[in-house]
């Protein structure tokens, strides 16, 4: 998940990478989780015509809540070797072969 916000994807004043993650969680997803329960995995550098942005991939390993849209996003559940067959930003198309072999 890349951390957004309505200020275009930035950390919050302050705020820490997994503390941004847990908030979009949270605000996106409707779900809670905990530091402890992050760890990071990969990321993904990519240059776009007005900024440069760095992804950061976390692994999710408990929560609580169940998963919903909370801002009008279509979810939908797929087998790994199926996630390049959907559409998504250039910046996340890295993560394609890394969540397939970890998934």
């Amino acid at each position: 998940m890349d951390c957004g916000n309505s200020r275009g994807g930035k950390l919050e004043h302050k705020e820490k990478p997994k503390e941004c993650l847990i908030r979009e969680l949270h605000e996106e997803l409707g779900i809670n989780t905990w530091n402890s329960c992050l760890a990071p995995l990969s990321f993904s550098h990519c240059n776009y015509p007005k900024f440069d942005l760095l992804l950061l991939l976390f692994v999710c390993r408990k929560w609580e809540g169940l998963v919903q849209s909370k801002e009008g996003q279509e979810i939908k559940w797929v087998f790994p070797k199926e996630i390049q067959k959907y559409p998504m930003p250039k910046a996340d198309k890295p993560f394609i072969p890394v969540l397939r072999d970890l998934l």
